[in-house]
């Protein structure tokens, strides 16, 4: 081999981290953490405390516009481990079980299971509720819950008589709490994956920062109240539609807050220290697992993926919890670290959709993938930072949030700086409402530290009708092409 071959052979190794992995069949440790928008130190949040999570982006590829499909955690997590939009599995609501349409889909951990792997699955993976454990995934049963996993360590704050409490700040360790008992299981887990040849894909999923924003006293500690005083206007966007915004309301179901969850300033300041509290708490539990990976000599051949299931609203813009095509809801934390990977550490600023996850996992596991995905694999990025990802991102919504079939359908794509919106009624097809949001003009969108707030939808503008033009037809094409169930929505 000529000296200019074997430098052009290096650099492709180099650079391409997939070829490598695949020959060594890497673990897989999956990471889901529930209701986390990317609140972190690494995406440049300047209230968050995370440092173990910031450790892991400085040795990953941070992705930095990543998006859900769907805002809310049933729908969000069928996608990322079927590969396939909501319309194509018929999971619009956490109690839609894309077995009852296609019993015989793979999952991704199934794929792996199903390659020689064991596979197991510890904390909220698929959905919080046991009636959507998929045994077919997993090598063994999966861990939900385990007694005394309680979401309450006060007895006073919550019962079985419904939702308690919207928050709670117990003075006890970290195991006073379940995601301090599921990080424990999944150390001791680890340790024992770590004394079999057989590979494995152990997802973890931690419950918090979703409500009740209930962590250890020590971690509301790490916060001053004070930096919690609203710096956002509580207004709801002008010209968004009615059904842009819930139809139901989550926070509204504890007993300490007001049902239309108009909360006083008071209450507001509290409820967003809770959150923050939790994503600390949360941060805690993820570092024991990669300090357990260290410990054990699994780093080199371990890949590990973090994600937040969607995102989320503290009260921005009138909206609390999720469940809209807005940004706050839609933008999703997302972080790849693969063995000797090019440039840790680095973001890239790629578009991705987390259908994307699925045919990147099977490509760098050098795994076949079953047909039908509806994402696209991202490898490239994870060695190139610079590697182009998408055009623009698919997000959607259904109203009424029930388990029935849609009356309405919100679709919303998002391009590098904009946002179009499309409202349909689901049988007829008929456009109801549109949304556009240009995220570089402030009257537009506004930035919150380093979030982005919808404040004027500019779909009646004649500044804007060229934009509107041409994301109708991005719009008509991107249903047209991706959504196999049904033709897309007419204008």
């Amino acid at each position: 081999m000529s000296g200019f071959a074997f430098y052009r052979a290096l650099l492709t190794l180099l650079l391409a981290p997939v070829s490598a992995l695949a020959a060594g069949k890497p673990n897989v440790l999956f990471i889901a953490i529930d209701d986390l928008r990317p609140s972190l130190g690494c995406y440049g949040d300047p209230i968050a405390k995370t440092p173990n999570i910031d450790r892991l982006s400085s040795t990953a590829r941070q992705f930095n516009r990543a998006y859900c499909m769907q805002s809310v955690c049933g729908p969000s997590r069928t996608a990322i481990l079927t590969g396939r939009l909501p319309d194509n599995t018929g999971v619009w609501h956490n109690r839609n079980r894309f077995r009852d349409k296609y019993p015989d889909l793979v999952t991704l951990p199934q794929l792996f299971k199903n390659s020689g792997y064991h596979a197991e699955g510890l904390g909220k993976i698929f959905s919080g509720n046991r009636k959507e454990l998929d045994p077919q995934s997993w090598s063994a049963p999966e861990v939900l819950n385990l007694d005394g996993w309680n979401n309450y360590a006060l007895p006073e704050n919550g019962n079985n008589q419904g939702k308690g409490t919207a928050f709670e700040r117990a003075d006890v360790p970290d195991e006073g709490y379940r995601d301090g008992k599921l990080a424990k299981l999944a150390v001791e887990t680890l340790e024992k994956l770590s004394r079999s040849e057989q590979p494995f894909f152990l997802a973890v999923g931690f419950f918090k920062p979703h409500l009740p924003f209930n962590a250890p006293k020590s971690y509301w500690d790490l916060y001053d109240p004070k930096v919690f005083e609203p710096g956002f206007s509580d207004k709801r966007t002008i010209g968004a539609p009615d059904f842009a915004y819930p139809d139901h309301l989550e926070m509204g179901g504890y007993r300490d807050v007001p049902k239309d969850e108009r909360v006083s300033a008071e209450q507001a300041r509290e409820l967003r220290h809770g959150y923050y509290a939790c994503v600390s708490y949360a941060d805690a539990q993820v570092g024991k697992l990669l300090r357990a990976l260290d410990r054990l000599g699994l780093q080199d051949n371990t890949i590990v993926v973090l994600w937040g299931d969607h995102g989320y609203s503290l009260g921005e813009a009138g909206h609390w919890c999720k469940d809209t095509n807005f940004e706050l809801d839609t933008h999703v934390p997302l972080m790849v670290r693969t063995p000797g990977m090019a440039k840790p550490g680095v973001g890239t600023d790629a578009l991705t959709e987390y259908v994307d996850i699925y045919p990147t996992l099977a490509e760098l596991a050098g795994l076949t993938p079953p047909g039908g995905l509806d994402g696209r694999s991202f490898a490239a990025a994870l060695g190139d930072p610079g590697a182009a990802g998408r055009d623009l991102v698919l997000s959607q919504f259904s109203r009424p949030f029930e388990p029935s079939a849609p009356e309405i359908m919100g679709y919303s794509i998002r391009t590098a700086t904009q946002r179009y919106t499309r409202w349909i009624d689901w049988l007829s097809r008929k456009v109801l409402a549109e949304e556009l949001y240009d995220y570089g003009l402030e009257a537009s969108a506004k930035r919150n530290g380093s979030f982005l707030v919808e404040q004027r939808n500019l779909i009646g503008s004649d500044d804007y009708a060229e934009a509107r033009d041409r994301l109708r037809s991005k719009m008509d094409q991107t249903l047209r092409e991706r959504i196999r169930s049904r033709q897309g929505p007419a204008r």
